[in-house]
């Protein structure tokens, strides 16, 4: 715990980028996603995406500026990190406020202009009945632009949720691809507070692209905006990579970084 701020900033095992509040971590996003489709635009090539909810404030910043800047996304293709599953394995209902398609749909999807929306036929969320897709669509396009997304409160990324060491080796665990797995209840804690800790409102189940897809994108870029996080980030610099703390693994790839606002650093020392 006596680690301070310049030996996070400058660990020398992963990049971080450090910011001032929630808002600019939710701009940064929004910008890197505009900035790289008109980029790809450009040059005629299709962009693609994997996208998490959680951050969730970049969508509705990334619409607006698609719309003033008229940036076509017809050629954008994104694959969404997860979903919640009913009781019955399915798809949690697309109206459920608990749904992450509902809320893609209605802080991006819907917000786009009619001539600059994504296609529905690339518009991607791993599905129970279709385990294998997530990982054909990325080869087909031969990989992913970038993957965004945030970090649970155990270290999971998407809904990979930590496994003990004893029961998975590193390289297996860094192997697994879209499965179906169950909510820790750590995640349904946290995930519960929005819903005043009403945590029988979480589903306990759920589907998950795999470490393997997410290591399929050609940069890795992860953000850090909870108070909460600060033992997050604490760890993932610290520890060896490891299936008991996910996000641990993305310093060993090649183009990584983490974005963090300022109230993660307030418990560490000058």
């Amino acid at each position: 715990m006596n680690i301070n701020k310049n030996q996070i900033l400058n660990n020398g095992k992963i990049k971080i980028n450090l910011v001032k509040d929630k808002i600019d971590i939710y701009n940064d996003i929004a910008k890197v996603m505009a900035n790289k489709i008109k980029k790809n635009n450009f040059i005629g090539k299709n962009t693609s995406f994997i996208l998490p909810v959680g951050p969730r404030g970049q969508y509705k910043i990334f619409a607006r500026i698609c719309n003033l800047e008229k940036i076509s996304c017809k050629n954008l293709i994104t694959i969404n990190m997860d979903e919640y599953l009913d009781g019955n394995g399915s798809l949690i209902s697309e109206d459920n406020p608990l749904s992450f398609r509902g809320f893609m749909k209605e802080n991006l999807f819907d917000l786009l202009e009619d001539d600059l929306k994504i296609k529905p036929e690339n518009i991607y969320f791993p599905d129970p009945e279709n385990i294998s897709q997530i990982e054909k669509v990325i080869k087909e396009i031969d990989g992913v632009d970038i993957c965004f997304g945030g970090v649970g409160i155990n270290g999971h990324i998407a809904f990979n949720e930590p496994v003990d060491e004893g029961s998975i080796s590193p390289d297996k665990f860094m192997r697994l691809k879209t499965r179906v797995l169950a909510v820790s209840r750590d995640t349904i804690v946290i995930n519960s507070i929005k819903y005043g800790g009403h945590t029988e409102f979480i589903p306990k189940r759920c589907i998950t692209i795999g470490m393997a897809e997410i290591f399929m994108a050609r940069e890795l870029r992860f953000y850090l905006e909870h108070n909460w996080q600060s033992a997050v980030l604490r760890r993932l610099i610290s520890i060896e990579p490891a299936p008991s703390f996910p996000v641990s693994f993305i310093k060993e790839h090649e183009n990584s970084s983490i974005t963090l606002s300022k109230n993660v650093l307030k418990q560490y020392v000058n």
